[in-house]
């Protein structure tokens, strides 16, 4: 046995023989050290030799008085500024050689009752380590506050502020505090209010911090391959000296909801506001609940009714008969403020059919409750969940654990293992009934209320809305409600089971690919990389080259409405039935510039529902017309917002300016809003019934299950056609040899907002100039720190500026992309700045540390990748008609170690010497000061 350290204090009581606690996680090592600072430690090897950090404190935007609105975030951007050990933003040049890219790897949030920085170093040695620990101990009494470093990130802070600013959000936050009125959780958004962000000085900063920041608000967590025995001792190493400043303060106290409030009712005004009908009922909120298997029951039955009322609202909707688009309902207690509503959003102006219906369907809950076949079944399908969770616990990754036993542990939640959980779940829904379902129900839907709002271009009066809902509250849909039998999976026959007439062994990365007597193609790899996962793709076709100019749109609006549009024998709802609220496993349909692609994911038991569905979709997709009704008003909604975003208003500008041929260029409003799943048809379902197919498949499962399953669904299709198709020359993105004039768009959105974008063209990429793709990846991570460091740290005029490349093969021309958000009167000096700083790579100013810098978190990022299942599924995937996509994923480690600097130089002369295409978008009601 290993001796304590001396300055380990003694944990709290790890177990309990009591048959109704919930169990801590015995993985977890718990302590807690002198000065009060709790640590969890746990051993995981996913990745290999990664190891993830926290630091999470118990202090956030609810902590913060009237006059500090906004400074426990403005706190967490001075700890990546400058601190004891790590001045001027010297951590970023520390910790980027060794892999850990800042806002990747690290980064912070802080939210309305906590603080959590994160730090995650994908190989560290003992040096590494100990440097991770010693920022992580500068965040918690080490942040430097001076005038000057605050005068700076104040600037980033307004910055973000504005970035995340929209109509959506001012309308949200403005019917947050109609419902919650004076209560803190309402008022306090962790980006504060830009009147105390101002007013925030250098010793204002440094009293909040000294304040807030102490070692018994702490938990350190650490999380990764590495001994639990030398984490423990560099958790105390770095954090036993850690004293606090000053007395304990006093948390603020929970105030309560008034409860004598009746039907009040809220309109919001607003061009890119979709209509939307909100009615909801107030409580107190729960405060901060023991983590008890009574209190989990509560909760379960809330997430109980919430599931089984929101399907049967799915189901009003789709059935087409009632003018929605969506409706919903949702729960939600933040410790003051405990809030249940029902949101409606209508086809078009139809807001009071919308809100009858499904106000009708409400009623009927609350007067009948749920089936009992619907408890079960919502019961069941949770415990599944859980149970996935304990067949995928191993494949956990040592981020995601980390940053959840943080979030658990600030917020006085045990952490118990997958299994446990699992086991308490049981305890909790011990005998639970239909009546205890509704008996939640009706205590969430109790309290003060209606508080009705609604939001749009041109809202009805209060008066109205309240007319509405009056009149419905004595409507009830129907009759009782009668459980609907489950529906017969109409696939269960593909054909006669194909067979394997050809099987070859892929040397390099190492997987199988087998050929059946239909033509399929199937790339099989076993693996236990990712435990009781596998990934699926699905490859066809010459993606953008069967399609027509004048149909793409047509093709990429059908792609994301496939799944919706179901089957030919079963509707989209009866397979998320058949196969128990799997959401499809998350298919989706993509179309490149030379392929199309489905895929899906989920675990190794789902294997057969995932393969059969997919053949399902790609022998008789359905285009049911039921979503027909939705599509004008969902295009209505999306061009309203297109004009109120600085940057979207910007890039439509820029694209029809510069490539006016290219048929991505976004059409008239009405164009989009006529089309219909006819439409989608027409385009999609020769692509998909007809074309052939390479299917992969990756993960932990056998090789003899994966063949049966494969050759009586794929393997039993009919044959399809190898003869060359018809392809097109469709109109990719192509841009001037000489740059237009600046580019000026006026945006409907806030006038303290503006974006600009700099593209300097490349060339269209192909497999053969692989490596000046990848020297040119480097040069734009290079240039994208320096932007960072420049306008951001320095001038502190803008929040995430972004350098990136898009180099697709064989399709749109390539290019190098600058996209910056900031104030219109700060935009056009950005402007300038950008290219300040494009003329010193130039120049050659890029050293050697730069270069390292840039690259080795780049490695870093494929390393991790190539240990999870979707590298290997997008390696494998249509690597058998196309070798070069599998070179690629080999490559790229070996090609980008051998990136040189002077190659990286070469680039910049090459391709950015020459004068960008620059486009500006300023507010219609203001615009700033132009060069």
């Amino acid at each position: 046995m290993v001796a304590a350290p001396s300055w380990a204090a003694d944990a709290p009581a790890a177990t309990s023989d009591r048959k109704d606690a919930i169990r801590p996680d015995p993985a977890i090592r718990r302590g807690v050290l002198p000065n009060g600072v709790r640590y969890l430690l746990m051993r995981n090897a996913n990745p290999a030799g990664a190891v993830s950090a926290r630091l999470t404190l118990d202090v956030g935007s609810f902590q913060e008085g009237e006059a500090e609105r906004g400074w426990a975030h403005f706190i967490e951007h001075m700890a990546f500024r400058s601190s004891r050990n790590y001045p001027e933003g010297a951590s970023d040049h520390v910790f980027a050689p060794w892999g850990i890219a800042f806002g990747r790897d690290q980064n912070a949030m802080t939210t309305l009752f906590s603080t959590t920085y994160q730090l995650d170093m994908p190989k560290p040695d003992g040096e590494q380590m100990k440097a991770g620990m010693a920022w992580l101990r500068d965040v918690a009494d080490g942040v430097s506050f001076t005038d000057e470093a605050v005068k700076r990130e104040r600037g980033v802070v307004l910055a973000e502020m504005e970035a995340r600013s929209n109509e959506m959000l001012a309308a949200q936050e403005t019917i947050a505090r109609f419902q919650g009125e004076t209560l803190r959780s309402v008022n306090r958004p962790p980006i504060g209010a830009t009147q105390t962000l101002n007013a925030a000085t250098a010793a204002d900063l440094k009293r909040f911090y000294d304040r807030w920041y102490r070692p018994e608000s702490a938990v350190v967590v650490l999380v990764g391959d590495l001994d639990l025995d030398r984490a423990e001792s560099l958790v105390g190493e770095a954090f036993a000296g850690w004293t606090a400043r000053g007395p304990r303060p006093l948390q603020p106290p929970l105030e309560r909801p008034r409860s004598n409030r009746g039907l009040e009712v809220l309109t919001v005004t607003g061009e890119a506001l979709p209509v939307a009908v909100a009615a909801c009922r107030t409580n107190p909120g729960a405060g901060r609940p023991a983590d008890t298997i009574p209190n989990r029951r509560a909760a379960i039955q809330r997430q109980v009714w919430q599931t089984i009322l929101n399907q049967r609202l799915a189901r009003l909707v789709n059935k087409g008969e009632a003018p929605l688009v969506s409706a919903a309902t949702l729960a939600n207690d933040v410790r003051d403020l405990a809030i249940a509503c029902l949101i409606v959003v209508p086809t078009g102006d139809a807001w009071d059919g919308a809100l009858d219906a499904a106000q009708g369907e409400l009623n009927r809950f609350a007067k009948d409750g749920p089936t009992e076949l619907e408890t079960e079944a919502v019961i069941e399908n949770l415990r599944g969940q859980l149970r996935a969770g304990v067949l995928s616990s191993a494949s956990r990754t040592s981020s995601a654990i980390a940053s959840d036993l943080a979030a658990r542990a600030v917020n006085d939640q045990l952490s118990s293992s997958p299994a446990d959980a699992l086991y308490a779940f049981d305890l909790a829904v011990e005998d639970m009934t239909p009546e205890d379902v509704k008996a939640r129900f009706a205590t969430d839907w109790s309290g003060a209320g209606p508080l009705l709002s609604i939001t749009g271009p041109k809202p009805p009066t209060k008066e109205a809305l309240a007319a509405a809902w009056t009149r419905g509250e004595g409507h009830v849909l129907g009759e009782r409600y009668a459980d609907q039998a489950k529906p017969h999976w109409g696939y269960d026959w593909f054909g006669k089971p194909g067979k394997v007439v050809d099987r070859k062994t892929v040397e390099k990365p190492g997987f199988t690919r087998l050929k059946f007597s239909n033509g399929l193609i199937l790339n099989f790899k076993p693996t236990k990389i990712t435990p009781n996962k596998v990934e699926v793709r699905l490859r066809f076709g010459v993606g953008r080259r069967q399609v027509a100019d004048t149909d793409y749109i047509v093709a990429e609006f059908g792609t994301n409405l496939l799944a919706a549009g179901g089957l030919g024998r079963n509707s989209v709802e009866e397979v998320q039935k058949i196969y128990d609220g799997s959401n499809l496993w998350g298919l989706s349909l993509g179309m490149g510039p030379t392929a199309f692609e489905m895929r899906t994911a989920g675990l190794g038991e789902s294997l057969e529902g995932q393969v059969s569905v997919l053949s399902a979709y790609v022998s008789d997709p359905g285009f049911r017309p039921t979503i027909d009704a939705r599509i004008p008003t969902v295009v209505d909604l999306v061009y309203r917002s297109y004009l109120t975003q600085p940057a979207m208003a910007l890039n439509i500008a820029m694209t029809a300016k510069i490539s006016p041929d290219a048929a991505s260029n976004v059409p008239p409003r009405e164009v989009m809003a006529k089309m219909r799943s006819v439409d989608f048809e027409r385009v999609l379902k020769p692509v998909l019934t007809t074309e052939p197919l390479e299917l992969t498949i990756v993960g932990d499962v056998e090789e003899d299950r994966v063949i049966a399953l494969v050759a009586r669904t794929f393997g039993a299709l009919p044959p399809r056609s190898t003869a060359s198709r018809r392809t097109v020359e469709p109109h990719f993105v192509r841009y001037p040899a000489v740059a237009p004039p600046i580019i000026r768009v006026e945006h409907q959105g806030q006038a303290d907002k503006a974006a600009a974008a700099l593209i300097w063209p490349l060339y269209v990429a192909n497999p053969e100039r692989r490596r000046e793709e990848y020297s040119l990846k480097v040069l734009a991570a290079i240039f994208d720190t320096a932007l960072r460091r420049r306008i951001r740290e320095e001038l502190g005029k803008t929040y995430a500026p972004a350098v990136a490349i898009n180099t697709p093969d064989h399709g749109d021309q390539g290019s190098l992309v600058v996209a910056v958000d900031a104030s219109p009167a700060d935009i056009e000096a950005l402007v300038v700045e950008t290219r300040a700083v494009a003329a010193k790579l130039v120049a050659g100013d890029i050293t050697a540390a730069a270069f390292e810098e840039a690259r080795a978190p780049l490695l870093a990022g494929v390393q991790t990748a190539r240990d999870n299942l979707p590298w290997w599924a997008g390696a494998m995937s249509g690597s058998a008609r196309d070798p070069a996509l599998l070179e690629e994923y080999l490559q790229y480690g070996p090609l980008m170690s051998a990136i040189t600097l002077d190659e990286v130089k070469a680039a910049a002369v090459r391709w950015l010497k020459s004068d960008p295409m620059v486009g500006v978008a300023q507010p219609a009601a203001a615009k700033g000061a132009r060069p």
